[in-house]
């Protein structure tokens, strides 16, 4: 019987259709996968990562913990999977591991000042969410990728931001409310804050900036890369954040100063910036029109129109640009010279530029006293036809104020993760109610102390640290570093923000800086297989340690949900909506949350018996809650019981003494009269309604 030559390929067995299929796929993935599986395997988490990472920028910036706990969730046990494959790397003598060491005591840290802080569910939430970046830095810093994968997953977050944004604004458009997205004329949708809108554009534009300005992009991705990076920068000029205006020249700087090709890449960044001022008059006029009372829908047309014109141009121009760049080839002494006079060109052009703005400026001297005074004081400064030029004062001095008194009170350990609110309105001189202290620097260090300010900055530092790496390709080295500068953009911006709390914006700045450190390191396959026995011992432990993690989420997620549902059902069904609060207070035994809505439901039914009770059990978990201080205060006093009324409506007073409402129920309860529910409800709301206007 004659045998098959095993040398001789087997013969196939499949239909000539799905050969022809599978050969075809191959042919299309083969360019962005030239590895083959071990490619595909590495791209993996990464369609989970940036589905999640969009959903929030689309839902509010996954600001409210119903939004940012399910995600992470996913995320834990994305990490915990990954871990177990030999793409996730195991090293421990590298700067990765410290960052991550540092990370994890300062998440550590937080979940320990649950113990100290005086509102002890924020606190939980707090610390919940720094495990979640931690988590996000874990999966992203030590996945294995290459500069291929690493650039369309960039591309491709960049592009998928750029449509939430445009589709916000044409939906605004198309629905005949264009009003709705905005906030003070300015844009604050998706996410419903204008300075976390403008950070949400501005972070992945600098790797799509490098990406445009490299031949190893095909001409095709380069064009469509351009037109995304205009869109990117037109959208957060609608935002017309002031904090962007100011750290936009700043990460600017520092982009030119680490990206390789920095010739290639500054010309780039200034042609896509020039085209996109052409569309500026448009795009400012959007506040203007709404600032003098006309309509807004015009303006709005119009400088939608201008972004489709100004990002289609780009897109042939870019792509034609990059077809032509490809012919081009220069000697690399020559590339080098043409780099440098570039830079040259520029920096004489920033001196000139700074000359001149001095020399126009009449009294440099009582231009930044008068500066400073309106940022001390939060004064008027004058007005303008835009925000950027309207330079009235912000309340962010009293902030730091606060903010540095409560650390120098508690220097070591501070005052427990999400804990400045309640601390500020005791001593604030301000109308504002922030739960942040507004500067990444300053939250750290009032929330946590030197120890939590030791331990993020020296995550900060072995994170950078790990970036860098000899014997790495321009191309490579390159997109690592745009990757670090847009994690610049959030730490620049965020000095002066509360975008810690906005996951849509802080897990992608630290997806970017996880991303840098990965993208230098070539997969070591030797590594992987010495590191087969710690990862079948690490696989249990990070299994338990996943699902203590995911009670940890659960649960003040599900008393969240709860409240949520009760909050909006509770006329149908009063009864039903008491239910879910009960639970809810089952689930999150820390938060005080549920109680305050069981009480805020029994005063809109006029049930004053079980509104104290609610209110009471609301400050046996918080007792700093001057809202609840206030509201068992009017309980009492409906109730017969003026002596009691007086007590607690006293102690509101004195966790809040700017609050006029308090005053106001003071006084009606001192003159025996009547108080009037319905107005004090009012007035809730329509100073939420000012608050949110008078954002900046």
């Amino acid at each position: 019987m004659p045998t098959r030559d095993p040398h001789q390929p087997r013969p196939s067995t499949e239909a000539p259709g799905r050969t022809n299929w599978r050969r075809r796929c191959g042919d299309l993935l083969r360019p962005l996968f030239p590895g083959g599986r071990d490619d595909l395997a590495r791209v993996l988490p990464l369609p989970i990562m940036l589905a999640l990472l969009l959903y929030w920028a689309s839902d509010e910036g996954g600001f409210r913990p119903a939004l940012w706990y399910p995600g992470a969730l996913v995320v834990v046990w994305l990490l915990v999977i990954c871990s177990a494959n030999p793409m996730f790397s195991l090293k421990r003598r590298e700067w990765r591991t410290a960052a991550l060491a540092f990370f994890a005591l300062f998440a550590l840290l937080s979940f320990l000042s649950i113990i100290w802080a005086t509102v002890k569910g924020d606190a939980w939430d707090g610390a919940n969410q720094t495990l979640l970046y931690f988590t996000i830095y874990a999966l992203f810093s030590r996945w294995s990728s290459n500069v291929r994968i690493a650039s369309l997953f960039v591309s491709l977050y960049a592009i998928g931001v750029a449509i939430v944004g445009f589709v916000t604004i044409e939906s605004a458009l198309h629905g005949g409310h264009p009003v709705s997205v905005l906030l003070g004329w300015r844009l604050a949708a998706p996410i419903g804050y204008q300075n976390g809108e403008a950070a949400l554009f501005l972070i992945p534009l600098w790797p799509v900036l490098y990406l445009v300005s490299r031949k190893e992009v095909p001409p095709l991705a380069r064009g469509l890369l351009a037109a995304t990076a205009s869109l990117l920068v037109q959208i957060a000029v609608l935002a017309q954040s002031r904090g962007s205006m100011y750290s936009f020249p700043v990460v600017f700087l520092i982009f030119v100063l680490l990206t390789s090709g920095r010739g290639r890449a500054l010309v780039t960044a200034l042609v896509v910036l020039a085209a996109s001022a052409i569309n500026l008059s448009a795009l400012l006029g959007v506040y203007r029109a709404g600032d003098r009372g006309d309509a807004i829908a015009p303006a709005m047309t119009q400088a939608r129109n201008g972004m489709i014109v100004v990002c289609a141009c780009l897109f042939v121009l870019g792509t034609l640009a990059a077809l032509l760049d490809r012919r081009v080839s220069l000697a690399e002494r020559t590339a080098r010279r043409l780099d440098r006079g570039a830079l040259a060109a520029f920096a004489l052009a920033l001196v000139l530029v700074g000359t001149v703005g001095l020399i126009s400026t009449n009294n440099p001297t009582h231009s930044v006293h008068n500066a400073w005074h309106n940022f001390t004081t939060g004064a008027s400064g004058g007005s303008g036809s835009s925000h950027f030029t309207s330079l009235y004062g912000t309340n962010r001095y009293d902030f730091w104020r606060v903010a540095a008194n409560e650390f120098r009170a508690h220097p070591l350990v501070g005052i427990g993760a999400n804990n400045f609110a309640p601390e500020y309105l005791r001593a604030r001189r301000s109308n504002e109610e922030p739960s942040d202290p507004h500067s990444i620097e300053m939250k750290v260090l009032v929330q946590t102390g030197v120890i939590g300010f030791v331990l993020f900055f020296g995550f900060l530092a072995g994170a950078l640290v790990a970036v860098r790496r000899r014997g790495v390709d321009s191309f490579r080295r390159g997109l690592a570093a745009s990757l670090v500068v847009g994690f610049a953009y959030w730490l620049v911006h965020g000095s002066v923000e509360w975008f810690w709390e906005i996951p849509a914006i802080t897990a992608a700045a630290i997806a970017f800086l996880g991303l840098a450190a990965a993208v230098t390191v070539d997969t070591n396959r030797e590594e992987a297989v010495e590191r087969r026995l710690d990862r079948r011992l690490l696989a249990p432990a990070l299994v338990l340690v996943a699902l203590v993690v995911s009670v940890s989420y659960c649960a003040p997620w599900f008393s969240a949900r709860y409240v949520d549902s009760a909050s909006q059902s509770w006329r149908a069904s009063p009864s039903e909506a008491y239910r879910m609060l009960n639970r809810a207070r089952a689930l999150d035994p820390l938060s005080e949350a549920p109680d305050v809505i069981a009480g805020t439901i029994a005063e809109r039914r006029h049930d004053y018996t079980r509104m104290k009770i609610a209110f009471s059990r609301a400050l046996t978990r918080n007792h700093s809650d001057w809202y609840a201080w206030l509201e068992l205060g009017i309980a009492e006093y409906e109730t017969g019981n003026r002596s009691a009324a007086l007590a607690q409506l006293e102690r509101a007073k004195s966790l809040n003494p700017r609050e006029p409402i308090t005053r106001l129920v003071l006084h009606s309860v001192r003159a025996h009269k009547v108080i009037g529910l319905a107005s004090i409800d009012k007035a809730f709301l329509d100073r939420a309604l000012l608050y949110a206007l008078g954002k900046s």
